[in-house]
């Protein structure tokens, strides 16, 4: 697990505005949301970078970014190397100032920060994605891209259900020998795709160049344009992923992808002691389930407590659930208080919210209702 130390620099990337999560995003960028009840999702990325012995990171963010210094601190949680690790957070920035949009690509932000690229002095760079869930080994990766002598590695899955989902994500066109021809998107024509997980693997000096020739090509250039551009040029290769992930572009699929994890076998990436996903810890007190509390198929954090019925749902930190409430097929964030007698159904609820006077609140698997942050309803 520690061939990649001391080769890669690890890269944690934005997400173009195809992807867009009704509501949430709106409060904070992507890689500050809650996940699975006690996680965020900047957690994953960077956790799998660190278990691969990948400890210098840049984390790079199109939205305000206070909430994920908060949550990240100097990244001590994620068992970082202390004597030459670093993460690195990098929000949105052009020369003049900050920037809060989701309209500036990647391409502009690594130009911004690529001195720090350059002079990281590592052979290679790993880039990942923030809004795709997956564990993976990336050391094992970077040996498998490395043997193979491609000038850049391209982690993808085979879908078979591409008419219904993953609309609008990036796809690879493939040859025999696992060449890449093209990154195009996935437009639901056909069943059966190679998704793209937007999770490429070159040399830094390989990044570096292509960085600068997307400049040179055209503003609104993203990665993976000047790939596609250099799709004849340049050796691609996909490399195939065979586990699970969780693609988020939307309030239903992250609602989806929240849910599907509560499935015993789909927990397990998230339970494994050899493979830990760390996170900010919480010194709050055990979970507390009061008279007539009860709680199945759930996934309740620490601080809570239960006074009404909980069915199939996340339930964040220091959340209240009054007397005779029922709670199913909802996400529950942080600090919530859900009054007595209330039953909320297919519902996402934002940090800070109470909940105490309307009774009845539902959604569906299809379109879950997003309750926003700090609302009293």
């Amino acid at each position: 697990m520690a061939k990649a130390q001391g080769k890669a620099l690890g890269i944690v990337t934005y997400n173009d505005s195809r992807v867009f999560v009704e509501g949430l995003q709106t409060q904070r960028p992507i890689a500050s949301f809650n996940f699975l009840g006690r996680y965020r999702l900047i957690d994953v990325p960077v956790s799998n970078m660190t278990n691969s012995g990948i400890d210098d990171i840049q984390v790079y963010v199109n939205g305000n970014p206070r909430s994920l210094f908060d949550h990240v601190g100097d990244g001590r949680m994620y068992n970082i190397n202390s004597k030459h690790g670093s993460l690195s957070i990098v929000p949105l920035y052009k020369t003049g100032g900050l920037v809060n949009g989701m309209y500036t690509s990647d391409i502009d932000s690594y130009f911004e920060n690529i001195d720090k690229i350059e002079e990281s002095g590592y052979e290679y760079v790993i880039i990942a994605p923030i809004n795709t869930i997956y564990t993976a080994n990336y050391s094992e990766l970077l040996d498998k891209h490395v043997a193979s002598g491609a000038d850049i590695s391209i982690l993808y899955a085979k879908v078979n259900n591409a008419k219904e989902k993953y609309l609008s994500a990036d796809t690879l066109t493939l040859n025999k020998q696992g060449g890449v021809s093209s990154i195009d998107m996935n437009l639901g024509k056909l069943k059966t795709r190679d998704l793209s997980l937007q999770t490429y693997i070159m040399k830094v000096e390989t990044l570096v160049s292509l960085i600068h020739d997307a400049r040179a090509t055209s503003t609104m250039y993203w990665l993976k344009d000047i790939l596609n551009d250099k799709a004849e040029e340049l050796d691609i290769r996909g490399i195939k992923f065979t586990g699970k992930f969780y693609y988020i572009d939307s309030l239903k699929s992250y609602y989806e992808a929240n849910l599907s994890i509560l499935d015993v076998a789909n927990m397990k990436d998230f339970s494994d002691a050899s493979w830990p996903i760390y996170t900010l810890s919480s010194d709050s007190a055990p979970a507390i389930y009061l008279p007539g509390g009860s709680a199945t198929g759930s996934f309740v954090s620490n601080g809570s407590q239960i006074a009404g019925e909980v069915l199939n749902s996340i339930i964040g930190r220091g959340v209240k659930i009054g007397k005779g409430a029922q709670v199913t097929n909802c996400i529950i964030m942080p600090d919530v208080e859900i009054g007595p007698n209330a039953i909320l159904t297919g519902v996402v609820v934002d940090k800070h919210t109470k909940i105490l006077h309307k009774k009845e609140l539902a959604g569906d698997i299809d379109q879950p209702l997003y309750i926003g942050r700090r609302e009293k309803i």
